[in-house]
């Protein structure tokens, strides 16, 4: 079952996020569930160009926008 599959890297990663929850924007949980549609939609055949693994989290971890005086 593909819901089995998932709920146990779901789980880890909330229980990973889970001593920062008070700093997060969202549940632990909700973002766990964001993080895996974001590397599954990521991972899809026929992406010409993929984000790296470095991009994929700093996307996920800081958002689409720099900070003051931050370049790329």
């Amino acid at each position: 079952d593909r819901e089995a599959g998932l709920a146990a890297p779901r789980a880890a990663l909330a229980a990973l996020l889970e001593p920062d929850r008070e700093s997060l924007r969202l549940a632990p949980e909700r973002l766990a569930d964001s993080f895996q549609l974001l590397l599954m939609f990521a991972g899809r055949p026929g992406v010409n160009d993929p984000l790296t693994t470095d991009e994929l989290v700093d996307l996920f971890l800081h958002g689409a926008f720099t900070g003051p005086g931050e370049g790329r």
